[in-house]
């Protein structure tokens, strides 16, 4: 596929997965502006990419970072809504309403500006694609990370909703759900006390494929999303898990 002449705005653009999802539409002929949190540390980005701070709970700085994009480049072709949060090992019970609201705030907050944001825009040039990141765990409810669970799962709400309110301006929206991804996210899954191998050990026996997830995984599956030759597939809650959610 290429994304020639095609601009994408990535969100949490410096993590593992937006780094990789990054690369892969730089390799494809893409214009790529990467986005994360304001004092974020910036690594060279490759040949085309550009780099905006971009606090994804700011109603504000979505309108910059959109009104600059389609000021300078024409249009926005497709946004990667990547920017999380995951605190884990916060008992249920012991979560306080300001680390359930920041989860809220970041995972579901971010997405939906995000989504409303990009779908004006791409409205008024002929549409586009969004992809926004759920995950696994919107069906796999984990006690000690309700807040991440409850977020993402809304996500896949919010994806459905805006979907259909997108069609009518030829604007797609879809979601993927990554199961276990090697990134610095898993890591920190790690118990005091545990291996690294045992976490491997752990939530390979959770993926029937037999692995955990590469990044490389998810970049393929959202280029698949966002390529214009897949023009009718939206609305669409894509597991990108090795089979972890067949039951």
């Amino acid at each position: 596929m290429s994304f020639s002449g095609r601009t994408v705005l990535i969100t949490g653009g410096l993590g593992g997965i937006g780094a990789e999802v990054t690369r892969h539409f730089l390799e494809r002929g893409a214009t790529v502006i990467v986005s994360d949190r304001p004092g974020s540390a910036v690594p060279g980005l490759g040949d085309g990419a550009q780099y905006v701070d971009l606090d994804v709970t700011s109603e504000a700085g979505w309108t910059s970072v959109v009104d600059g994009i389609v000021a300078e480049h024409g249009k926005l072709d497709a946004l990667v809504n990547i920017a999380g949060v995951f605190t884990p090992g916060i008992p249920f019970e012991a979560m306080t309403l300001a680390q359930w609201r920041f989860h809220m705030d970041v995972n579901l907050d971010g997405s939906f500006l995000g989504c409303r944001t990009a779908m004006a825009a791409m409205a008024k040039t002929g549409g586009g694609a969004i992809v926004n990141f759920s995950s696994g765990l919107a069906h796999i409810m984990l006690s000690d990370g309700g807040a991440y669970c409850v977020s993402k799962a809304a996500v896949l709400a919010l994806t459905r909703l805006a979907a259909k309110a997108g069609g009518k301006f030829g604007v797609r929206v879809n979601a993927v759900l990554p199961g276990a991804i090697d990134t610095p996210m898993l890591w920190g899954n790690l118990r005091e006390g545990m291996k690294p191998q045992d976490l491997i050990d752990m939530l390979v026996k959770q993926h029937p494929i037999g692995r955990i997830g590469q990044t490389s995984d998810v970049a393929q599956a959202v280029g698949f999303l966002c390529d214009p030759a897949n023009s009718f597939v939206t609305g669409a809650l894509l597991a990108v898990d090795g089979g972890q959610l067949v039951d």
